[in-house]
């Protein structure tokens, strides 16, 4: 019934694991038994090969859970060493973290977050780790995407306890420097738009940690009065904000991979008609999820890069301008 409803299994395998993918991003949970359990049901549906990458995102998330104990087991030996002090002034935070191979998981929301220098100085100190680790291995961390524990100590003497989104945690982390800013202050130290930014700090507002004192200045309120429960509130804010990509965007990302190809084919043959553009595709390009084309989406792709002026149709064949645009 699924099936029919989206259309195509490959369809259908497409979206489970942008699906899946957020709500293991989303919720930055290390326990997949349950995930587990759903794939290997949908591999006696539609077979190992169509499910392989999902394999694969489930299989980074257990390693990130044995790396993220290998580290820590490694800190806490450090802690107990001579070292002691220095090693805990090293590290004021402590950092999980998701360890991904970007190729087998779906396109992330992009997003740009400058973060407070000891929040970018403890994921150097885990990349440090990782790198020590794993030999000749980095990280590319995302700052914008993830949970951040936040423990906000009041005037009042109030203790409160939040899981926000780094963006939200750089925000408030701000106003520990100085109790006023400007949202053209925080843009800059940030690297965040002023609109990116006055729509995160609405959180803040809408439970009465932040005031805004004039136009686009906003101060810290230290005495905090409301009743609900923040940390679940937050978190219900930020789910509706998905981890991935729109589904258009990844369309568009996988297009462009499809754009490579078309572009190598007529550098080297010049000129070739939908047909034969289509089943080269189909040999070379088409071979995992997501990258399938049918010929008349490939026609509509093609014939907007010639509205764009990077392909000229003309006698039933596509070629490259002379003078590509």
């Amino acid at each position: 019934m699924l099936v029919n409803i989206y259309g195509s299994k490959e369809l259908f395998v497409n979206e489970y694991r942008t699906l899946l993918a957020d709500r293991i991003l989303t919720h930055f949970n290390f326990d997949t038994e349950k995930e587990i359990r759903h794939l290997e049901l949908l591999k006696l549906r539609f077979g190992e090969s169509q499910l392989n990458l999902c394999e694969v995102m489930l299989k980074d998330v257990a390693d990130s859970k044995r790396i993220n104990t290998r580290i820590s087991e490694e800190k806490a030996e450090a802690a107990t060493s001579a070292d002691a002090s220095a090693a805990a002034a090293e590290e004021p935070l402590a950092v999980n973290s998701m360890v991904l191979s970007a190729q087998f998981w779906p396109a992330f929301r992009e997003g740009k977050i400058q973060l407070p220098e000891q929040m970018q100085g403890a994921l150097d100190n885990y990349t440090r780790s990782f790198e020590t680790l794993k030999g000749n291995r980095t990280l590319d961390w995302k700052s914008h995407l993830g949970l951040v524990q936040v423990e906000l100590e009041l005037k009042d003497g109030k203790t409160l306890q939040l899981s926000v989104t780094p963006v939200h945690a750089a925000i408030i982390w701000h106003f520990q420097e100085k109790v006023k800013w400007t949202v053209d202050e925080l843009s800059s130290v940030t690297q965040m738009s002023t609109h990116a930014l006055r729509r995160k700090i609405a959180l803040w507002q809408s439970h009465g940690l932040l005031r805004e004192e004039s136009a686009d200045t906003f101060v810290l309120v230290e005495e905090h009065k409301g009743t609900k429960d923040l940390g679940s509130v937050v978190m219900e804010e930020e789910e509706a904000e998905s981890a991935m990509a729109s589904v258009q965007d990844q369309r568009e990302e996988e297009l462009q991979v499809v754009w490579s190809y078309v572009h190598g084919m007529l550098t080297n043959l010049e000129s070739l008609p939908l047909e034969r553009i289509h089943s080269m595709l189909k040999m070379f390009a088409m071979q995992g999820p997501g990258s399938e084309c049918t010929e008349e989406e490939l026609r509509g792709f093609l014939d907007r890069k010639v509205k764009e002026q990077k392909l000229i149709y003309a006698t039933g064949v596509y070629r490259l301008p002379k003078h590509p645009a």
